[in-house]
């Protein structure tokens, strides 16, 4: 019988001014015919029943119908939007649902808008979970207004509106994230295993000695994995909303021990290197797209591994990048803000190595680029609730590099220092107009000599920060700039956009 993917639904977003890939399924040898807009292709299904057509590129438009034919079926799709389509990829931050956000209570007054629309990828990590839970609340195009609202990825909504009132045509966000996973589970095992062995290692480590036929005996219908309603998640509708207390915390954990522990202690099928690249991505490969957003790392900040962030960021990049065939394909990066500890974690965290791992893919791999956030971080909250900003700064982004304005929407960079007779200069890239210190007193600027802070005060003028010392500048100086855990940065450009991390020794 003909069936298209799962993801081609009435009510989608196809991506205009590209070829068009539609596929799905049906009986073999027969004829396949797909139009939209007067485009029209035509294919044989192969004897494994699949096939693929690919279409014309579409013009923009509000309302179209997609029409799918083989010799003794039709299926046709309505109120087909054609605009603009991004995947927002990675982990809770990604997830991080519109219910929650700081300004959802304001944003849901004027939220209706038909041509802004979400897909969220059912979280499926294994063989037979789709089957074995109720996903009917995932793996829908849904249209922005007050009852779908809450399911948006938060971050994905404030891009695609900033991005729709630029370009004035519909935009689509496919949401493929899943909270607490780590790149491997992201990535092709293989490309796991060539970039970054050592996460391999920990895995076969892990399972070395475990039964895995009983391990999965006990997956396959375990109530932990049922990932079907995002809404009926205890532990989000407790933490997200707001930064609980201590008392709080401990009261909430009193309740849901035994369950927390036999969780946090078993190896989450979800983790396993490859899986969801597997089974969420690939299902919406090779849906035609514009680019990425990608917000993740937290979960790759483990000592050791973390080290190893560039080149499995790298890896990723290419391997999703392979999948559908286009190397270009554009790439932003959320460069993760500042953090101090979470739910009574008092170790400490090692973000700056995460965030210049960020930053070298960024500045080594093209067409990526990097958002700078620095200025929204929560000190005892690994989600931040401000996601209207993330949103923003990633259309600006996506404005400037991708659909071609001439705008600044790059955060500014310290790209070089030279001492001066009261101190040093910092010279910064993506300046234009000059620097601006918010709030009077520069945050998160440190000058180390001999182990030992230094005191110092500081200006902008045009590109550069100046920094005067009260003591003449010795050798071996430090000169750091939010490289603690925990930071707020409140130096900006021109654009609004905080200043990227940097370090620099004298």
């Amino acid at each position: 019988m003909l069936q298209a993917a799962v993801i081609f639904q009435s009510s989608m977003i196809l991506q205009r001014g590209k070829c068009l890939a539609v596929w799905g399924t049906g009986n073999p040898g027969e004829t396949i015919g797909v139009q939209i807009q007067g485009r029209t292709g035509q294919t044989v299904t192969e004897a494994d029943g699949t096939w693929s057509v690919d279409l014309p590129p579409l013009d923009a438009s509000v309302s179209e119908e997609l029409i799918i034919k083989s010799d003794s079926h039709k299926i046709i799709f309505e109120q087909v939007a054609v605009g603009e389509v991004w995947v927002a990829g990675g982990q809770s931050n990604m997830e991080f649902l519109m219910r929650y956000e700081k300004h959802k209570k304001e944003e849901v007054k004027d939220c209706t808008d038909p041509d802004i629309r979400f897909y969220d990828v059912p979280e499926v990590c294994y063989d037979g979970q789709l089957e074995e839970f109720d996903y009917s609340r995932q793996g829908i195009w849904r249209k922005a207004d007050p009852e779908n609202l809450d399911y948006f990825s938060a971050v994905g909504y404030y891009f695609q509106k900033a991005l729709k009132e630029k370009l004035n045509v519909p935009v689509g966000i496919i949401g493929c994230n899943w909270g607490g996973t780590a790149s491997c589970s992201w990535m092709n095992p293989e490309t796991v295993r060539k970039v970054g062995e050592p996460w391999m290692q920990e895995y076969e480590t892990r399972t070395a000695s475990m039964d895995m036929e009983e391990y999965w005996e006990n997956q396959h219908g375990n109530q932990m994995n049922d990932k079907g309603n995002p809404l009926a998640d205890v532990f989000g509708e407790f933490m997200m909303p707001r930064t609980p207390t201590e008392e709080e915390l401990v009261e909430f954990f009193s309740h849901i021990k035994d369950n927390f522990e036999e969780y946090a202690n078993i190896l989450q099928p979800q983790a396993i290197p490859g899986s969801l690249y597997e089974h969420m991505l690939k299902s919406i490969v090779p849906y035609t797209i514009k680019g990425f957003l990608w917000y993740q790392g937290e979960s790759d900040d483990v000592p050791g591994l973390n080290v190893l962030y560039k080149d499995m960021l790298s890896g990723l990049i290419s391997d999703w990048r392979r999948l559908w065939g286009d190397e270009a394909l554009p790439f932003l990066i959320v460069q993760l803000p500042g953090y101090d500890c979470w739910l009574m974690n008092t170790e400490e965290n090692h973000y700056p190595i995460i965030r210049r791992c960020q930053e070298a893919v960024a500045d080594s791999v093209e067409h990526t680029y990097l958002c700078s956030i620095s200025d929204v971080g929560e000190e005892k909250d690994i989600h931040p609730k401000d996601k209207k900003t993330v949103g923003q700064r990633l259309a600006l982004l996506a404005r400037g590099h991708v659909y071609g304005e001439e705008i600044l929407c790059d955060a500014p960079r310290a790209v070089s220092i030279k001492r001066n007779p009261d101190g040093v200069a910092v010279t910064f890239e993506h300046a234009e107009g000059g620097l601006e210190i918010k709030g009077g007193h520069l945050n998160a600027l440190q000058i180390i000599s001999e182990g030992t802070e230094q005191e110092y005060s500081v200006y902008t003028e045009g590109d550069q920060l100046i920094i005067r010392m009260g003591n003449p500048l010795e050798e071996g100086v430090s000169i750091k700039f939010a490289q603690t855990p925990w930071y707020q940065v409140n130096l900006y450009n021109k654009a609004g956009i905080p200043a990227v991390p940097f370090e620099f020794s004298l």
